[in-house]
């Protein structure tokens, strides 16, 4: 982690650590655990296999994709954001201060250009528990207040200020306590295996999430107890990425980039969809969009409430950017879901929507251009509560030289009952599929799919 002050890493490893030290050969280390297991045991302490057991534990391998992106200081200088972005870099933790005696020289212009590169950001403070948590707490607070980020704020703790772990645990929990409320959600903290087990004492502190860092080639991190998952893994302190001079912190996020939006999004205070339906409109706290702003053109004379956004659809692999609608249901159950495509810039034939209901992914897709106004996208199931969504990328398929507008909107949910009769099948002419027709397509998409996770690999 780049910082104010020259500290070590919080893998400070002694012989024991050896085996996670980042470019050390087991050669190095195995004579001298082997006689130092000798002299441990006749001490009482625990054996070197009982230590393996307890890092074997520890380790967590991430839950499938996941997503790149960055951590920065004034120690980057000039960043060229736009080139970060087009290198794929996603989101960016960016530092505010050191302390309650520093404040970041460059914060408010990295701050300012990865929001105008479309990259999600969020603040991180290098923590020092000797100095006042709750001023340290306020400083941060203060540089965020008017533009506070897509990602909670970070607790960087990998510093002892010469305290002992209850110390340094009962500060982090001051400036922990102070953060949570004025966000409305756990802000995350940053971390190691050993300086949080050894350094901090390992306290149960599961609601944030955890920001691990650990410089290895290793697929599977040994994260710090009591955590059992991670949430962002910064992995190397030597990255390449274009736009940034000289090395950069690299990071990963443990999930999909539907599951990053989310995350963001429950940043804001989201609305609740009552059990009659409702409508999230692109100006809706719930609504997310991504990518370059500069491609993302808002307009005013068509779409639901104060307009909408649209980007042109590309053939790329990657989409570049994106609309994300997160939701929240205070009611589970099966959902008609609905979306707004106006003309002329709803032209996309093959807009292809990411819906994650109730634990599971469907993909459905829509001529956007078939109909001017409401089109229903299909029958889903969802579970009571939040971490659902609608996705919606602009890597359609359509090439960028045919200049396709794909437009962001509102969707409606709308409860369907459960004894509805069938639409019947599609009209003569070509016309909108009926809601029938969606649900069968939702269906087989949903089949589809099991049987493709159920295939050996």
């Amino acid at each position: 982690m780049t910082r104010g002050r020259s500290i070590d890493p919080p893998q400070r490893f002694a012989v024991l650590r050896a085996p996670a030290e980042p470019g050390l050969s087991i050669a190095s280390w195995a004579l001298p655990c082997a006689l130092a297991a000798c002299a441990l045991a006749a001490c009482g302490v625990a054996p070197l296999e009982e230590v393996a057991v307890l890092e074997e534990e520890a380790t967590v391998c991430g839950k499938g994709p996941t997503v790149k992106g960055i951590d920065v200081s004034s120690y980057q200088g000039a960043i060229d954001w736009a080139a970060v972005r087009a290198d794929g870099v996603e989101f960016a933790f960016i530092r505010a201060g050191d302390g309650v005696g520093y404040v970041d020289s460059l914060f408010g212009r990295n701050w300012d250009g990865a929001a105008n590169a479309g990259i999600l950001r969020g603040a991180y403070q290098f923590f020092r528990p000797d100095e006042d948590p709750v001023a340290q707490a306020d400083l941060l607070l203060g540089k965020l207040a008017g533009a506070p980020g897509e990602l909670p704020p970070v607790i960087d703790v990998e510093d002892t200020g010469a305290l002992p772990p209850d110390k340094v645990a009962a500060a982090v929990r001051a400036w922990v306590d102070r953060v949570r409320p004025v966000i409305g959600r756990e802000p995350i903290v940053y971390t190691g295996f050993y300086f949080w087990r050894d350094d901090v004492g390992a306290p149960d502190m599961t609601a944030s999430p955890l920001w691990h860092a650990q410089y290895t080639t290793a697929t599977c991190p040994n994260i710090a107890p009591p955590w059992t998952d991670w949430a962002f893994w910064q992995y190397t302190a030597t990255g390449r990425v274009a736009g940034i001079t000289g090395d950069v912190d690299l990071d990963r996020w443990n999930g999909t980039r539907e599951d990053l939006a989310s995350f963001a999004a429950a940043e804001q205070p989201c609305g609740v969809i009552p059990p009659e339906g409702g409508e999230i409109d692109d100006s809706d706290p719930c609504f997310v969009s991504g990518g370059p702003p500069e491609f993302l053109r808002r307009v005013t004379d068509a779409g639901e409430g104060s307009g909408l956004l649209w980007p042109y659809a590309t053939a790329s692999a990657a989409e570049v950017r994106f609309a994300h609608w997160a939701l929240v249901l205070a009611q589970a159950g099966r959902y008609r879901i609905e979306v707004s495509t106006p003309a002329p810039y709803a032209a996309s034939s093959q807009a292809r929507y990411i819906v994650t209901a109730a634990g599971v992914r469907h993909e459905l897709m829509l001529d956007q251009s078939q109909s001017s106004g409401w089109q229903t996208l299909g029958d889903v199931d969802f579970a009571e509560g939040g971490g659902q969504s609608v996705h919606l990328g602009d890597n359609t398929g359509e090439a960028s030289t045919r200049k396709v507008q794909l437009a962001f909107d509102a969707i409606r949910l709308t409860p369907v009952p459960d004894e509805e009769p069938s639409a019947g099948g599609c009209g003569a002419g070509g016309g909108a599929p009926t809601p029938a027709f969606g649900a069968l397509v939702l269906v087989l998409t949903s089949r589809r799919r099991r049987r493709r996770d159920r295939a050996p690999t």
